[in-house]
C-alpha cells in the first residue's frame, strides 16, 4: 500500500472513528421529567429551567400501526397571558423547541393569550427512539387535539416557523376539510424551507438523513452542536443563551433523535405542493415574514411562494422582509417581529419603526 492510498484511507477513517468515539462515550439523558432532570444539574441554566418547569403535558398515543407497541407520549405544552385577550398558536421548528419563541412571548404576553408546545421528539416532550415513526401530520393532529380538547381555543391566530410551517400547513388541511370547534383568524408564516428546490440544505443535514445518520446524530453532542448551529443566527447567540438551549437538546438525547425528526423534510418534499396550494385557497388571511440573511431557507423561497400561491389570492395576504434577521427572525428581531403581529392582528393601527435601525419592508 502507498503513502498517498495510506493518507486518503487515514482522511475516511480519522472522521469515522472521532465519531464513534462520541457516539460509545457521550452521555444519555434518561430522565422521566423536567424538575428531575434540572435538579440533576449543579448549575442549571435558568431561562431553559424555568420555561421548562411552568409548563404542563397532555398524553397523546400515535395513531399510528408503525407505533402501536410505543407506550403514550408526553407532550409538553406552556400557556401565558390571559384568556381575555387575543390568542396565538406557535409551532416550532426542527432541530429546537417553543423555547424559540420566548423572546417574542416576553414581549406579547401581556396583549395576548399565548400557547405553545413541543411536537413528539422535541424540546421537552417525549423522544422515543428507534422505531418510532415521526410525522408532520400526526403533529398536526396533535396541535387539533391542544386546540379542542386541553386549552379548549375557540379562535386564534396561527404563528408557525421552520418545520412548523408545515404542520401549519398540514393543520389548514384538517381545517378546511373538517368542521371545527376553533376558527384560525389568522396565519403567520416565518422562515422555513417550504419549497424544497429553492432551499440550500447543510451538508450535516444531508448527513442525518443518510444512511449514517443514527450514528452522526448519536455521537452529536449538544453544546458543541449549539456552538456550530449559530450559523442561522444573526447576531450569534450569547454563551449564556448557548447553554440554554444544550439544555433542552440534551432533555431525553434530544440530538440522538435528530435522524429520526429530520425525516420530516422527505415528508415536506412528497407533499409541499398540495400544502402550498391549500394556502393558496385558504380564506385565512396571512402574513410571510422572512428574514433575508437566511443561509438554509433563502428568501427565493418566499419570493416564489409569494409570486405563485399567495400574492393574486383572493384572500387577504402580505408579504414583509426583514434584511437584518436570519434563519431565526423571531430571535434576532423580536422587537420586529413582536411589533408585525401586533400590526397584522389588529393589535396595532399602524406599524412604526422609526427608533430600529433595521426597518422591514413590504413586497408589492
Amino acid at each position: 500500500m502507498n503513502l498517498k492510498f495510506k493518507i486518503i484511507i487515514g482522511f475516511i477513517a480519522a472522521p469515522v472513528i472521532i465519531l464513534l468515539l462520541f457516539y460509545v462515550l457521550k452521555p444519555i439523558d434518561s430522565s422521566k421529567n423536567i424538575k428531575d432532570y434540572y435538579k440533576a444539574m449543579k448549575n442549571p441554566p435558568l431561562e431553559a429551567k424555568t420555561f421548562g418547569e411552568g409548563g404542563s403535558y397532555f398524553i397523546w398515543k400515535s395513531t399510528l400501526k408503525e407505533n402501536h407497541d410505543f407506550k403514550p407520549l408526553q407532550i409538553f405544552y406552556r400557556t401565558f397571558g390571559s384568556r381575555k385577550n387575543p390568542a396565538i398558536l406557535m409551532v416550532h421548528g426542527f432541530p429546537t423547541s417553543s423555547y424559540d419563541f420566548k423572546e417574542i412571548i416576553d414581549l406579547l404576553k401581556n396583549e395576548y393569550f399565548i400557547v405553545v408546545l413541543d411536537t413528539p421528539g422535541y424540546g421537552f416532550s417525549d423522544k422515543p427512539k428507534e422505531g418510532f415513526k415521526y410525522t408532520i401530520f400526526e403533529d398536526a393532529k396533535i396541535v387539533d387535539h391542544l386546540l379542542t380538547d386541553i386549552v379548549k381555543m375557540k379562535k386564534f391566530s396561527l404563528l408557525t416557523h421552520d418545520k412548523g410551517d408545515s404542520v401549519g400547513f398540514a393543520l389548514l388541511q384538517l381545517y378546511q376539510s373538517e368542521k371545527k370547534s376553533y376558527k384560525i383568524i389568522h396565519h403567520i408564516i416565518l422562515n422555513g424551507g417550504i419549497y424544497l428546490p429553492l432551499a440550500n440544505l447543510s451538508i450535516g443535514q444531508y448527513l442525518m438523513l443518510s444512511p449514517l445518520g443514527p450514528i452522526v446524530t448519536g455521537s452529536i453532542v449538544p453544546s458543541i452542536f449549539t456552538k456550530g448551529f449559530q450559523v442561522v443566527y444573526d447576531p450569534p447567540m450569547t454563551d449564556k443563551e448557548q447553554r440554554n438551549m444544550a439544555s433542552i437538546f440534551a432533555y431525553q438525547d434530544g440530538t440522538g433523535t435528530f435522524h429520526q425528526t429530520i425525516k420530516y423534510l422527505n415528508e415536506r418534499r412528497k407533499h409541499e405542493v398540495t400544502w402550498l396550494k391549500t394556502l393558496g385557497m385558504s380564506d385565512v388571511p396571512v402574513t410571510l415574514i422572512w428574514g433575508m440573511k437566511d443561509p438554509i431557507a433563502k428568501t427565493a423561497i418566499a419570493d416564489f411562494v409569494w409570486k405563485n400561491y399567495l400574492r393574486k389570492r383572493k384572500s387577504p395576504a402580505q408579504y414583509f422582509k426583514i434584511p437584518c434577521a436570519s434563519h431565526y427572525p423571531q430571535n434576532d428581531q423580536p422587537e420586529i417581529i413582536a411589533q408585525l403581529i401586533r400590526y397584522r392582528t389588529g393589535n396595532l393601527n399602524e406599524m412604526s419603526f422609526k427608533e430600529m435601525k433595521c426597518k422591514p419592508f413590504v413586497v408589492k
